[in-house]
């Protein structure tokens, strides 16, 4: 029998993480459609290329929920749609209460870990909670996200299924692409440090920069690439130039090349004080690089210490210069780290993620 799932998230834009359910859900017994709670984007256009069904309800502020949630639960309703999956804070709460009124099932997949808890927002965890305990049913993407849920937010334990994120793997480029971005970031035999990171408090940036004064001298010349946007920019390159590592710390941005800067990169680097899950380690792995990491969150779940990188005490900048030393030195281990890392990332597949969720549906259907 045939059970069509929504997929909802806030923004439109394209991502890996959508393509991948695009291409690798159950296309007989879980047919999907795919959309956003803001405007038409990107995402929109991704999925009409793959042949998916989308939407766009053009909410461009909360006020406009009034209006969303109805408009949101009669598409439900239209277009059959059994289980409404949602994805982050806002689409969580709409689609809950949308499904209450189109009749349809409820599930969510929790994305962050215990950040708001740790930066004290009441109201945020507290509606986070509450989303949790009235769903039919909550993905975690990792045990420890699922710790938070039943032990902290006090969601009943039945409710809260671990499905651990998974990945199309990342294609290796090609020489001639990896030496044109060489040419283009001005790259002259240093060893290259990689972060990949919203820019963002949570993501530990400060922990790395409060690090490198204990690297640099002892690993030779350094370029540390800051890959990704956010909020915090501004206040981030403030202290890059307030601690003088502007000759070596260069914010690239948001990149379309990931596979590329990857593939130069000597060690990819995740301080993170909050990870759900650590989708950078998964794709720094997929290529067969090392990764130093804190070991906030899902993170140890993914990087195995000592066998596909080195996990190090969240916020220690010190142990964390020392892991990042270490690996940079020693290029063989290096290699060797790497390539257990692509074994390991082979496992957390997009199709092993699709039929996790595929096994909470059909709990939702059981009741």
């Amino acid at each position: 029998m045939s059970r069509r799932v929504c997929h909802l998230i806030d923004a439109n834009l394209d991502t890996a993480y959508f393509r991948a359910i695009a291409r690798h859900h159950d296309h007989v017994r879980f047919p999907v459609m795919i959309g956003s709670l803001a405007a038409e984007g990107p995402l929109q256009g991704a999925m009409r290329d793959l042949g998916t069904p989308t939407f766009a309800l053009g909410v461009a502020r909360r006020r406009q929920y009034s209006w969303a949630i109805p408009r949101l639960a009669w598409l439900l309703r239209r277009a059959g749609v059994s289980v409404l999956h949602a994805h982050c804070f806002d689409p969580t709460l709409v689609g809950l209460l949308a499904t209450r009124i189109a009749g349809a099932g409820f599930v969510f997949t929790r994305h962050h870990s215990d950040h708001n808890l740790r930066l004290g927002k009441r109201w945020h965890s507290q509606l986070d909670a509450w989303c949790g305990r009235h769903a039919d049913r909550v993905i975690a993407v990792s045990e420890a996200t699922r710790r938070i849920m039943t032990d902290v937010e006090r969601v009943p334990g039945h409710k809260v299924v671990t499905v651990y994120n998974g990945a199309e793997p990342l294609p290796t480029p090609p020489a001639a692409s990896l030496e044109t971005l060489r040419r283009r970031l001005g790259l002259d035999g240093e060893a290259v440090c990689l972060m990949m990171a919203r820019l963002h408090e949570e993501k530990g940036h400060l922990v790395l920069f409060d690090a490198l004064p204990g690297v640099l001298p002892h690993v030779g010349p350094l370029a540390v690439f800051l890959a990704g946007d956010g909020p915090h920019r501004q206040r981030l390159e403030s202290e890059v130039r307030r601690r003088g590592l502007g000759s070596v710390v260069r914010f690239l941005g948001r990149r379309e090349d990931i596979p590329e800067l990857i593939s130069l990169s000597s060690v990819v680097v995740l301080p993170s004080l909050a990870e759900s899950f650590g989708f950078a380690a998964l794709e720094a792995m997929s290529l067969g690089r090392p990764v130093v990491a804190s070991m906030a969150g899902g993170l140890p779940e993914v990087v195995v210490d000592g066998r596909t990188g080195l996990l190090v005490t969240t916020g220690d900048a010190e142990a964390l210069a020392v892991a990042l030393s270490r690996i940079i030195k020693d290029r063989e281990w290096a290699l060797a780290l790497g390539e257990e890392g692509r074994r390991r990332a082979a496992l957390f597949s997009a199709e092993r993620m699709m039929r996790g969720y595929e096994a909470v549906y059909d709990m939702i259907e059981a009741g």
